[in-house]
């Protein structure tokens, strides 16, 4: 039988088992800041760092590398838009990147950006900098990356034999279950897929009660207080004083609703529509988890393809996603494993949309049952309310394969250093080899 997880996180999101049947190393991430380095990697294969090219480029486009410290991404693309006073549609990012760590990726604006331009944004702010500025002829748009390169310390590990061990089966059985990680959901607060639920079913105001007023152990007193506040008097202006000030959905939403009493729904549409996506999004997560979990539970690899899978198809040109999907039957599994384990490859599992299509065979049976336990049907993806927030669906891959990894081991500090297609999750991998019992204590 798979190692399944005892962690009650681990449980309420989804992520049952483990792909590594092995004890953790234990250990803490993130204990410094200076402990978590995330570097983006470009689909051309430049990796963003503040070391920069010798060739600046051309185009028209000015491309820099935005590096960030305990700042959430978009915080920091205002700081940019405010400083330079441009418009958000100027600038491009290809993807968001983990706020407790330093991070380093590419930004795109459609203007000329000096040099004495960047001292003077350096000079003013302590947390976001800009470096490297070059040119190309093409502007970033989402997912415009190949991944990216994690160097990672974990300390306090009371079995740095076992992380090495870990590293090893890793690149052995070909990956580990491609979870959507902890921060997906929130580790202090995981209750996004859970709005996103509620909001599928058109329950807007249980949605806006789980979002306000749910208690978790590990907030801050004063967010405790103001959601037992709101719970007990219901007095949202009185409240909207007192809430924690970088809660700023929260006080979207209670804002709102002091000036109009039970319209909902028109609270969450107050929301930025990029919030609003990331709630359904946490819940489309969420039901991958639980199906990946499911295959899991029920023998079915994680790595490898059987006869009713969905496969996708890398190509040299398009090495940073799959170019082309196929549907896998026994006259073919072989070849198709073969590709798969020659990294040309990628068994897929389906991110729940309403244009998703539901397929025969054990592959298809555990999609229905997933759908059926959690009382779905796929045309709840088509949001009447929040149109916007709609999704049709797609495919994810079922396994975290890094492109590369490395491990150095110096008494209790374990060094990893990693890279990752897009869409994958450094904490992903890191719950395999330490087996956090405590995720948010641990720093995941």
């Amino acid at each position: 039988m798979p190692r399944r997880s005892r962690v009650e996180l681990d449980l309420l999101l989804g992520m049952e088992y483990y792909g590594l049947d092995l004890d953790g190393c234990g250990g803490v991430i993130r204990k410094n800041l200076e402990d978590f380095l995330v570097f983006e990697i470009s689909i051309d294969g430049s990796v963003a760092s503040p070391s920069c090219p010798e060739n600046r480029g051309a185009g028209e486009y000015t491309w820099l590398v935005l590096e960030k410290r305990k700042v959430d991404t978009v915080t920091a693309l205002r700081l940019v838009e405010r400083h330079f006073g441009l418009p958000r549609s100027s600038l491009g990012v290809a993807g968001l990147k983990d706020t407790a760590a330093i991070t380093y990726q590419y930004i795109s604006l459609r203007h000329e950006v000096s040099e004495t331009q960047l001292e003077e944004f350096n000079a003013r702010h302590k947390r976001v900098k800009l470096h490297c500025p070059i040119r190309r002829p093409f502007h970033l748009r989402p997912g415009m990356l190949l991944g990216n390169r994690f160097v990672v310390v974990v300390r306090e590990v009371g079995k740095p034999e076992v992380a090495v061990e870990a590293v090893r089966l890793v690149q052995e059985l070909g990956g580990v279950p491609n979870y959507y990680g902890y921060q997906r959901f929130g580790s202090i607060r995981p209750v996004t897929h859970i709005v996103g639920k509620l909001i599928l079913q058109g329950d807007f105001k249980r949605a806006a009660e789980e979002m306000l007023l749910r208690v978790f152990e590990g907030e801050s007193p004063r967010a405790k207080q103001a959601r037992t506040l709101l719970a007990e008097t219901g007095d949202y202006s009185r409240v909207l004083e007192i809430f924690p000030r970088n809660m700023h959905n929260e006080r979207v939403l209670i804002a709102y609703l002091a000036k109009h009493p039970g319209d909902y729904v028109g609270a969450f549409r107050k929301l930025s529509p990029y919030v609003r996506k990331l709630l359904i999004g946490a819940y489309q997560a969420y039901l991958f988890n639980r199906l990946l979990s499911k295959r899991i539970e029920e023998g079915l690899p994680f790595t490898e393809a059987v006869p009713g899978d969905v496969v996708g198809i890398y190509s040299e040109r398009k090495a940073h996603e799959p170019a082309g999907v196929l549907i896998v039957n026994s006259a073919i599994v072989d070849k198709v494993n073969r590709w798969i384990r020659q990294g040309r490859a990628a068994l897929l599992l389906p991110i729940f949309g309403y244009n998703t299509p539901l397929l025969p065979g054990k592959p298809g049976e555990l999609e229905l049952e997933v759908l059926r336990e959690e009382g779905l049907d796929l045309e709840a993806f088509k949001l009447k309310s929040i149109p916007e927030a709609s999704s049709a669906g797609t495919y994810r891959p079922a396994a975290l394969r890094p492109l590369e990894i490395s491990i150095k081991v110096e008494d209790s500090i374990v060094l990893l250093t990693f890279t990752l297609r897009k869409g994958m999750y450094a904490t992903t991998l890191l719950r395999e080899i330490v087996k956090p019992e405590d995720p948010p204590r641990q720093g995941f």
